[in-house]
């Protein structure tokens, strides 16, 4: 089966669409048939990796509870809206293995590399093309450590094309996600003529959408899918 590109990414889910790093947000992605959903993950109070974006709750639920003080099943009952909780990845990945859409998880609180890791280990994430990736370097060498097999992705503040092939090269990196601007084609070229994949940085406006799909990038990401629609054809 060919691959298009630029392959398309929903940002925490079509977190236009439905409560951001949710199982509804997931399946707003895949009934609009993107390639993967990102989610954003930090480990519960008992070690298991769940989806959220903060290390806390005050913004997605107005509480001040840590994720890590509070279990897998009392996360779940936290009220985001549309009768949504923070769900566990192991749920998202069974909905995207159902879905047919892939998921790159951000690795965002502490041990949430080597815990990915185990968990690709168990079978747990069979069937299901997973990318794991992450700001912290750190997280994505725990990755690299526990299963190597995992594609892995650095994502970077403002950075040169340099040391952003270094640190990809340190942890084997597949992908290069500059999350700044701006993204030229140059910069695009020369990521690429060192062996790695380019994932822009997420966008809602479908004119930069097409700046970057013309500098040649491999991953394009939004909230609202349908700021893609004039980029990639959907089957």
């Amino acid at each position: 089966m060919s691959v298009r590109y630029p392959r398309t990414v929903g940002h925490r889910g079509a977190s236009a669409l439905a409560p951001e790093n949710t199982l509804l947000a997931v399946e707003r992605a895949a009934e609009h048939r993107l390639d993967l959903v990102e989610v954003d993950v930090y480990l519960s109070r008992e070690g298991e990796l769940v989806c959220t974006h903060d290390a806390d709750l005050r913004r997605v639920a107005r509480r001040a509870d840590l994720v890590a003080a509070l279990s897998a099943d009392e996360l779940a009952r936290v009220d985001l809206g549309a009768g949504q909780g923070v769900p566990r990845l192991v749920d998202v990945l069974a909905l995207a293995r159902d879905r047919k859409i892939g998921v790159y998880v951000e690795l965002k609180g502490d041990r949430t590399g080597a815990a990915l890791g185990r968990l690709a280990r168990s079978g747990r994430t069979a069937h299901v093309e997973v990318i794991g990736g992450s700001f912290d370097v750190g997280l994505v060498g725990e990755l690299r450590e526990a299963a190597p097999e995992v594609p892995r992705s650095v994502l970077f503040q403002r950075a040169s094309v340099a040391a952003m092939r270094e640190v990809c090269a340190s942890v084997g990196a597949t992908y290069a996600h500059p999350c700044f601007r701006p993204l030229e084609r140059a910069l695009v070229d020369e990521l690429h003529a060192a062996g790695l994949l380019v994932m822009a940085p997420h966008t809602n406006d479908p004119a930069e959408a097409q700046r970057f799909a013309a500098a040649g990038i491999d991953v394009l990401a939004t909230d609202d899918p349908a700021v893609l629609r004039s980029i990639v054809s959907y089957p």
